[in-house]
């Protein structure tokens, strides 16, 4: 019975760590209504980011954090800003566009993995004092984690229901070209996701490497899997339904590695992604169904 509460308590930090990945990814593709699989890429890079400031540079972890959050915002920026929208302008359909994304992607794994020389790293810092939460143990740094996944969640809710931006930025998603006749900057607001997408990207790279303790060139490839299932399960656009199916895919795959299978820990995240998509189709993926265009 303990083994199986501590394994809930493992699930919810790796619950928080997907979650925020998967907010930052469903508040971009409910806007741009682009499927972007350099988002992977973007988070390698973050983690990259993390071992030299900390490892390298001996930067305090959580300042190196807001780093690589930094970094990560940056690079997602200026990827969004080039490459995406010199292609949406010359007419790439959403198919196309999720070719262009993975090529990126690829792009950016392998440059990591030739300069990295296919080496992975070993990140080592004080994990701070272990805590008794019941009868479950965790340690202080991921408490924390645990912690800026409900920060980032009650930040971006306040943003989207509080702001003018997060006003726009919500019509926007319903609808781009009435928000672009009622006066809405929408090429700002576009700007703006990128960042908070971007930034958010890098801090769940960033705290997956802090759980791990390891980073390589597939670190992204890896953890990707589970931040596209959660979008989607938790519904386009939604940081709600986000946090939701991260805490569902958390336990489900903290719950398969405990029986002993954890090389099929991603494996089943997408097994229950398999089950939902069965179950109600056209609920799922309706959010992006209604907009078939890209907002870039």
């Amino acid at each position: 019975m303990n083994i199986l509460i501590q394994t809930i308590g493992f699930g919810i930090v790796s619950a928080s760590i997907i979650a925020v990945g998967a907010m930052g990814f469903t508040i971009q593709f409910g806007l741009t209504n682009v499927l972007n699989l350099s988002f992977g890429g973007v988070m390698t890079v973050s983690a990259f980011i993390i071992y030299l400031t900390e490892q390298q540079a001996g930067i305090n972890v959580w300042l190196g954090l807001l780093l690589a959050g930094v970094g990560a915002a940056a690079l997602t920026v200026f990827l969004g800003k080039t490459v995406f929208k010199v292609y949406a302008r010359r007419g790439t359909h959403l198919f196309e566009m999720v070719m262009v994304t993975l090529g990126l992607s690829l792009v950016i794994e392998y440059a990591v993995d030739a300069i990295s020389r296919d080496q992975v790293y070993s990140i080592s810092f004080d994990q701070g004092a272990s805590y008794h939460i019941g009868a479950v143990t965790l340690s202080e740094s991921q408490i924390i984690i645990v912690g800026i996944g409900i920060v980032v969640f009650l930040a971006l809710e306040g943003l989207l229901h509080l702001t003018r931006l997060g006003k726009a930025l919500r019509a926007m998603a319903v609808d781009p070209g009435l928000a672009r006749s009622c006066g809405i900057p929408t090429n700002r607001i576009v700007n703006a996701t990128w960042l908070i997408s971007g930034f958010l990207c890098g801090v769940a790279g960033v705290i997956y490497v802090i759980n791990s303790l390891s980073v390589s060139y597939t670190t992204g490839m890896l953890f990707l899997p589970s931040v596209i299932a959660a979008a989607i399960l938790g519904g386009v656009g939604s940081p709600r339904g986000a946090i939701l199916a991260a805490l569902l895919l958390g336990l489900v795959t903290q719950l398969v590695a405990a029986a002993g299978l954890s090389a099929y820990s991603s494996m089943a995240a997408f097994g229950v992604l398999v089950i939902v998509l069965l179950a109600r189709p056209s609920g799922v993926l309706s959010a992006a169904a209604r907009k078939v265009e890209l907002t870039l």
